[in-house]
Parts: structure tokens; C-alpha cells; sequence
């Protein structure tokens, strides 16, 4: 990895058929190279080899985008794969359930000798004809990220996680407020069927109150000048009722 307050050169690589290039705008977090079994088996060699750098920091230069593809490992680990969709050859594959961090496989550079790696893990699965140098950093397991790595690349790493969390924070609050505004909205106007039924209603109001006059208008005639004269009516349920007119 370039030493800190070094100029960083112009970086870039790319697949096999050159259409997914890629430039990196910085220099990476950490190098690393894996001789666990799976990345042997992954990668189709003896071992596999990442540059690690925030997502933000890698800038797609080609004529094609990426592919990405999603690889669940058994525990349940989701990753996201680059591949050029054309010659299919993975380029690079997302940090664990984060699309914040990136790691690219160092091969697909197109000067991979920048990037030595700055250590080997899982060497008690390395090919024995595999011989690295006396001064190379080798663990037999994982590394734990805050014990090998520098202050700057620990900085770099959780700042990188960090923004990644907030923003998706921020959108989750955006969703939740959007969907309680569609929820909370009032009618400004009525519905059809809403209207349709106070029309209705207005309707048999009218003609109720139209019967009843009419009714009252007939009772009045039978009315005498000079006493009380009976008259029979039917109220609204059919039932016959006596008026008193004085």
C-alpha cells in the first residue's frame, strides 16, 4: 500500500475484454491476499488477491457497466459482484452486506505490482510451493481489521461504513414520512358515491316535505267557519288519525 502523503498515481484496470474498465481516485484502504480454500477455489488459483477502497472512490471508465450479482455465503453473508457482462470475469465484490467498501481482485489491475499485498491470511491452507518473502506480514486465520490495519485505513474503513449507515437511515425516515403523508391526507372534495347519496337523501326530503304540505293544504279546506270540525288523515305509517280544527 502507498505510504501516507504520497502522490497517488492514475490506477486503473480492467476485465479481460477491456469493456468494464474502472480508475481508482485514491489509494486503497489495504492489500491483502486469501489462501483460504474457497478463495482458491473462487478464483480459479492458488490464492486471491484484493485491494480494499470505498465505493466512492472507484470510478467506472469503460464502455460497459458493470453486472452485479448477488453471492450468499452459508452463514448468510451477502455480497455483491462486478462482473463485465460481456466476458463475465469478476472484477470486484462488495464488503459483507456493505456496497460501501469494495474489494477488487488486484489481477484485474492493469499494473497489478502497485499493489503488494500488505498481508497474507490463511496460510495454513497455502499451496507449500507457494514461498513468500522472510519479511511478509502472514496470519494463520482472518485478520481482525483493528489490529493489523493502520489508524488512517481504521479511519477511512469506518467513515466509509458510517455515511453508508446514515444515508441509509435518512431514506428509511424519507420512506416512512412519505408514507404517512399518503396516509394522513384529507378529502378536499367528495367522491361520487358520496355525492350521489346527498342527492338521494336531498331528494326524499323534499318529496316528504312536498306530501305533508299537500296534506295539510286538504285538511284545511274541511275546516268550518264557526267550530270544531273533525277530519280524518293518515299519518305516515297508515294508521288513521283524527284533526281538530277550531
Amino acid at each position: 500500500m502507498p505510504k501516507p502523503g504520497a502522490p497517488f498515481p492514475a490506477v486503473t484496470g480492467a476485465c479481460r475484454c477491456g469493456g468494464l474498465r474502472y480508475r481508482m481516485e485514491s489509494a486503497p484502504i489495504y492489500n491483502y491476499a486469501c489462501h483460504c480454500p474457497d478463495c482458491q477455489k473462487l478464483s480459479g488459483s492458488v490464492f486471491a488477491a484484493f485491494s480494499i477502497i470505498e465505493a466512492e472512490k472507484l470510478s467506472s471508465i469503460g464502455s460497459l457497466a458493470p453486472k452485479m450479482s448477488l453471492n450468499v455465503r452459508p452463514p448468510g453473508i451477502t455480497k455483491q459482484i462486478a462482473a463485465c457482462p460481456k466476458c463475465e470475469i469478476p472484477v470486484w465484490v462488495t464488503e459483507d452486506d456493505c456496497p460501501a467498501i469494495l474489494h477488487i481482485r488486484i489481477g484485474t489491475l492493469d499494473v497489478p505490482n502497485l499493489m503488494e499485498p500488505d498481508i497474507h491470511i490463511f496460510t495454513e491452507s497455502k499451496i507449500d510451493w507457494i514461498k513468500l518473502s522472510d519479511n511478509a506480514k502472514t496470519l494463520k486465520g482472518d485478520f481482525v481489521k483493528e489490529e493489523v490495519w493502520p489508524k488512517n485505513s481504521l479511519f477511512r474503513y469506518k467513515t466509509a461504513i458510517a455515511k453508508f449507515q446514515q444515508a441509509l437511515a435518512s431514506k428509511k425516515l424519507q420512506d416512512e414520512s412519505t408514507e404517512s403523508s399518503e396516509m394522513d391526507k384529507t378529502p378536499t372534495a367528495q367522491s361520487p358515491e358520496e355525492k350521489e347519496d346527498d342527492e338521494a337523501f336531498e331528494k326524499r326530503y323534499l318529496d316528504v316535505e312536498k306530501s305533508l304540505q299537500e296534506r295539510l293544504e286538504k285538511l284545511s279546506l274541511k275546516l268550518g267557519e264557526d267550530g270544531k270540525i273533525e277530519a280524518k288523515d293518515e299519518n305516515a305509517e297508515g294508521e288513521t288519525v283524527k284533526v281538530v280544527g277550531v
